[in-house]
């Protein structure tokens, strides 16, 4: 139903570019000899069986948790120095020691950026495996 939305928002192109893509996997595939693609099966294999993995860990709340407290310095940090610029306090609010004060935007995107890149691919990927049990 999802995949039905967005290609119907996107006036078919989903549907052209998974396309795409499974025609250019499939020509990879068949430029490839029998090394190559065992290689190719055994890497499929791997990211598979990672999937199973993060899919059955998903829903513990040792994740949630782990998020929550990786996230709440960030966000408590980001509350104080709004408050603080909005409404000036007799205290300031201090940046990030070095080189965190570099790094922390990156450290965050790593972690919640892939959460979400992890969720897009899953649409993506679903789509595709649909799409190849609708043949």
């Amino acid at each position: 139903m999802l995949r039905t939305i967005f290609n119907w928002f996107s006036g078919g192109l989903l549907d052209r570019f998974l396309g795409f893509l499974e025609r250019r996997d499939a020509a990879r595939l068949a430029a490839m000899n029998d090394e190559q693609r065992r290689a190719h099966e055994d890497r499929q294999a791997a990211r598979q069986a990672a999937l199973q993995i993060r899919l059955a860990t998903a829903g513990f709340w040792e994740m949630r948790l782990l998020s929550f407290i990786i996230a709440l310095p960030f966000v408590i940090h980001l509350w104080l120095i709004a408050w603080d610029t909005m409404w000036p306090q007799p205290w300031s609010v201090e940046k990030w020691p070095p080189p965190f004060d570099e790094w922390g935007g990156a450290i965050l995107l790593s972690f919640f950026g892939v959460a979400g890149l992890t969720t897009g691919a899953r649409v993506i990927a679903g789509s595709i495996a649909a799409r190849s049990f609708r043949k």
